[in-house]
């Protein structure tokens, strides 16, 4: 549902009260000759914000806690007559760390401690295990330099456990594993199943620790009481979908933008500032098995986030086509101040057209329109299709759907 920006805040959640003039220019026709007149052969768009805009925005949330605001009183601004309660959260989650996998490698990376991957016992540093997905499963293929070690049976399941965790004792050890990107694991378990013709890799932790330790949507060296709210934020989010089990990753949550960026052990490691995040986690906790959650009606949420808008969030209804009470707009203009917000206060983007008429399975399209909180294509035979704002943002791959589309010239 979400982008990642690149100072670390999510595109994955104020004081005062501002109008904002894009939600009324939306009201209105905003309309595109056909591309082909221009010789780049595309859309230009101007907007503001990151992300879809429903719940909180982090960047408002940030204003606030530099106003004095607490976290609940900025999650109570942002989500509408929520509850701040404690819930249990003492759940062992699957977060899916590898999607359609065909290869990963895996590597002890601690001074101290071992790794077992399906009983075959590791504990060099210098050795590589790596799984491959044939017909027969998954292969492992354990090797050190070059020189293979050792080759476990091919199998539809692998189960890697590493010391200093819950399933498994002994010295503390930290583990690094590579579907593409490293990222090293302290907590839980890893597996690997075969699922179609390629592979999936979850991470099974604690959600009230071992899972939040490991969530990097913003900065750690924000204000503490932003930091909190996106705990917070995040910990419902995760309750929501905590025990809906994924057959098509084998999961619960995706640890990507998908759901919630979840990276590990990294944002601990974070120098300076990572015990803030930390201390975060902690502070929300209420005792040994359950932890501050937002709530409506007494049951929890599902707590959208994102960077920051255009002004005003937007509701659920509008950008997903499903009504909740508690995500409803309200003014956020945090969002378009350039200072607060310099990336995203403002932007352009460009598309292609070959994009955009993708993004609505025609041919070719000859016009947009944006009227109201759709936008329109209309291909050059006169077929016209039409998508939520956020869905063609997403499609597009443009930054929010708070945007207008330019005349070329």
């Amino acid at each position: 549902f979400f982008f990642q920006a690149e100072d670390g805040i999510r595109d994955h959640c104020v004081t005062g009260v501002q109008t904002c003039a894009l939600p009324i220019l939306l009201l209105f026709v905003f309309t595109l000759i056909n591309p082909s007149a221009n010789a780049d052969n595309q859309f230009n768009f101007a907007g503001s914000g990151l992300g879809h805009g429903v719940g909180l925005s982090q960047i408002g949330a940030k204003a606030m806690a530099l106003d004095g605001k607490s976290a609940e009183e900025i999650l109570k601004y942002y989500y509408t007559g929520v509850e701040i309660q404690p819930l249990y959260d003492w759940y062992d989650l699957k977060v899916n760390i590898g999607h359609q996998l065909t290869t990963a490698n895996l590597q002890l990376t601690s001074a101290t401690g071992f790794l077992t991957i399906n009983g075959y016992q590791v504990s060099d540093r210098t050795m590589i295990a790596t799984f491959k997905y044939g017909s027969n499963g998954i292969t492992t293929f354990i090797r050190k330099s070059k020189a293979l070690v050792a080759t476990l049976p091919a199998s539809d399941s692998v189960e890697i456990n590493w010391s200093g965790t819950r399933f498994l004792p002994g010295d503390e050890a930290i583990v690094n594993f590579n579907p593409g990107k490293s990222i090293r694991y302290k907590f839980g378990q890893i597996n690997l199943l075969v699922v179609g013709k390629s592979f999936e890799a979850t991470n099974t932790v604690r959600l009230k620790d071992e899972y939040l330790y490991g969530i990097s949507e913003v900065s750690s060296n924000w204000p503490i009481e932003a930091l909190r709210a996106q705990v917070i934020a995040a910990r419902t989010y995760a309750l929501s979908k905590a025990g809906i089990y994924r057959p098509s990753c084998d999961c619960e949550l995706y640890g990507t933008i998908k759901d919630q960026l979840f990276i590990g052990i990294g944002k601990l490691e974070e120098p300076k500032y990572g015990e803030n995040w930390k201390s975060a986690v902690d502070e929300t906790n209420i005792d040994s098995d359950s932890g501050l959650a937002i709530t409506y009606q007494g049951f929890p949420i599902n707590a959208y986030y994102s960077s920051s808008t255009n002004g005003m969030t937007e509701s659920a209804l509008n950008a997903f086509g499903t009504d909740q009470p508690y995500l409803q707009p309200v003014a956020d203009p945090a969002s378009i101040d350039p200072k607060l917000n310099p990336r995203y206060s403002s932007w352009t983007r460009s598309v292609s057209a070959q994009i955009v008429a993708k993004a609505f399975n025609l041919n070719d399209v000859s016009k947009l329109e944006i009227i109201g909180k759709r936008i329109y294509a209309t291909s050059s035979t006169g077929k016209k299709i039409s998508l939520r704002l956020e869905t063609f943002r997403s499609r597009a791959a443009l930054p929010s759907p708070f945007f207008t589309v330019l005349s070329n010239t």
